[in-house]
């Protein structure tokens, strides 16, 4: 038996184990240079997944290879020969258990970023594949591999014609500094690739959005061979001219309706496209791909999109945002914007490293490499264990940098009076960062023209100062807004097990905890991420008991749950952040402490 005080709040992502359709909700904002305030190509990204996610940024160096070498990522899918150099990148890891093929995001040292958004539910899932097909593999070696834009595409299509794509489908954005380029990948080797033009905006939810494909524009339009023929076999496009494929609508042509209808990407389209249009669109057809815009976007303008989500989201018993659909929404666990410099060292990075309305965009500079504190091992045993991380690796750590921000965003998912004055806290620290960031830039740039290296030094650490201001003006909110304390009377639960696990919420100078409303006090992973069947799962108290724990002479509530109860949705073998939701009159309060979830 332990006694143990923690910081009131919530930490990284809930362990849920079955996901819902609306976990499915990256989504992706391109602006054309030319569109661009800044005058550079902007991208802005939400990654959003389910499950016990934790996000770290490594710096890969780049490498010589032996002749022969073969990689092998996902177990199941192809080998592929390693080519002799490799470039050095930035990358932003998506660990989970069992790894995760298609979450990944880089920016390389010859300035390509890359992202991507989930686009399955096609209609041919029996397509043909080579020794298993390629996954993960496509968006690692664009990032080894790839100089440009231009070239991650040509190294996309020739990996999807000696092996297939083994996922459903697939939407990945490509860009450097002169342009973007999207290339939306049906399972198989059926795909369209699509240049951006300097003038257009683009939103990608979950679904195909491209729809006016001329694929007699060979500058700006690339099609798998056979794959118009294919449709119109199958009867899903007819061309207005025959023979002449300028009018091929590709997200029809290879997925339903229905994908673009349902809720989980319609809000999101409508939304973002709302913001970016002036218009409300309500009906899923009708929503673009991209539009030409004389409008010039800012940074700010992205991260506002990308922030975004509906006028009132969440009901009275739920968190801030487990009933939004927008672009911003429970599962969104990451979030970046882009500002693609010509020098790749000056290409500037704004991370949330958690939900975004919830959690300031902190600048800096990926080629610069990240901060010691957001890597969570080095990068080679990270490389080699994506697909193949043990429960440990998913313990709760509160020195890692995204910590302080998950839970920070946590507390504010349920404690959610406290979203405004977050809001106003972020909003000061980003100015604050925007000003400074214009010198900073200015001395590097100086550098540059000196040493590389010396360049590369001012902007690391600049990276680690911003990280570390951005996490002690957030911890010190959170202190004041979340002061209270739980102990779990137990080093270990047991997934399996009917017995008792006691939880102690601790009385002081604020809180009676005798006072609280048992009938709304809960407790297990932290906030619900993805549905509401969370919510309604989590484990409540068998019993209650007032009785001074700690011998301070005040009375602190001790409460009984059953283990598997409480163990819901928990990884394995991990030690986690497990928290108690409860209510004190009006007030919400969220409390954490750590166990180790036993293995089954």
């Amino acid at each position: 038996m332990k006694l143990r005080t923690s910081l009131m709040a919530c930490a990284i992502t809930s362990a849920l184990l079955a996901l819902p359709l609306s976990t499915m909700a990256c989504s992706t904002v391109v602006i054309g240079k030319t569109a661009s305030a800044t005058g550079k190509v902007i991208v802005g990204h939400n990654e959003d997944n389910g499950g016990r996610i934790f996000n770290a940024q490594y710096w890969v160096p780049p490498a010589t290879h032996k002749a022969g070498e073969m990689i092998t990522y996902e177990p199941t899918a192809a080998k592929i020969p390693q080519v002799e150099h490799t470039l050095g990148f930035y990358w932003s890891q998506t660990l989970a258990p069992g790894g995760s093929s298609f979450s990944d995001g880089f920016v390389n040292e010859a300035g390509v970023v890359i992202v991507s958004n989930n686009c399955s539910m096609v209609y041919d899932k029996d397509q043909k594949l080579t020794d298993g097909g390629i996954g993960y593999g496509i968006r690692r070696l664009m990032a080894e591999r790839a100089h440009s834009a231009r070239e991650a595409i040509d190294i996309a299509i020739d990996l999807l014609a000696k092996y297939g794509y083994n996922a459903e489908g697939r939407t990945y954005t490509v860009a450097d500094a002169n342009e973007a380029w999207q290339i939306a990948i049906h399972k198989g080797n059926m795909w369209v690739a699509h240049r951006i033009q300097d003038n257009e905006v683009t939103y990608i939810p979950n679904n195909f959005m491209m729809n006016k494909v001329d694929a007699t524009d060979k500058d700006n339009w690339l099609v798998s061979p056979g794959l118009i023929e294919h449709e119109i076999q199958a009867g899903r496009y007819k061309p207005a001219k025959a023979g002449v494929y300028n009018d091929f609508n590709f997200r029809e042509a290879v997925q339903p309706r229905d994908r673009r209808a349902q809720e989980y990407n319609f809000t999101r389209n409508q939304i973002a496209w709302e913001y970016i249009t002036g218009k409300k669109i309500t009906d899923p057809d009708q929503f673009p791909y991209s539009v030409t815009t004389d409008r010039k976007f800012t940074i700010e303008d992205v991260q506002n999109i990308l922030r975004s989500h509906e006028a009132q989201i969440g009901d009275d018993d739920g968190w801030y945002h487990h009933l939004s659909y927008g672009p911003c929404r429970s599962s969104t666990h990451e979030s970046v914007v882009f500002d693609i410099d010509k020098v790749p060292e000056l290409i500037a990075s704004y991370r949330a490293l958690a939900r975004p309305c919830e959690t300031p965009y902190i600048p800096s500079y990926p080629l610069a490499k990240p901060s010691a504190n957001q890597s969570f091992m080095d990068a080679a045993t990270a490389t080699k264990e994506h697909f193949t991380a043990e429960a440990y690796r998913f313990d709760y750590h509160p020195e890692w940098a995204s910590t302080t921000f998950i839970n920070n965003t946590n507390v504010i998912e349920y404690q959610r009076d406290e979203f405004e004055n977050n809001q106003k806290l972020i909003k000061s620290l980003e100015k604050q960062w925007a000003e400074e960031k214009v010198g900073i830039e200015a001395q590097a740039r100086e550098a540059l023209t000196v040493s590389k290296d010396k360049a590369l030094a001012i902007l690391h650490r600049y990276n680690v100062a911003k990280l570390a201001e951005a996490q002690g003006a957030i911890q010190a909110n959170m202190d004041k807004i979340a002061p209270h304390k739980i102990v779990i009377l137990s080093d270990t639960i047991d997934p399996a097990s009917s017995a008792d696990v006691k939880i102690v919420l601790l009385s002081d100078a604020s809180l009676d905890a005798t006072k609280i409303d048992q009938t709304k006090t809960f407790a297990g992973v932290s906030r619900a991420s993805n549905d509401k069947k969370v919510v309604s799962d989590l484990a409540k108290p068998k019993a209650f008991e007032a009785t001074d724990v700690n011998g301070d002479g005040k009375k602190d509530m001790v409460m009984t749950f059953v283990q598997k109860d409480l163990a819901q949705f928990m990884v394995p073998g991990a030690v986690y952040d497990t928290y108690l939701y409860t209510r004190n009159g009006n007030d919400r309060l969220t409390a954490f402490d750590t166990v180790k979830v036993l293995k089954k």
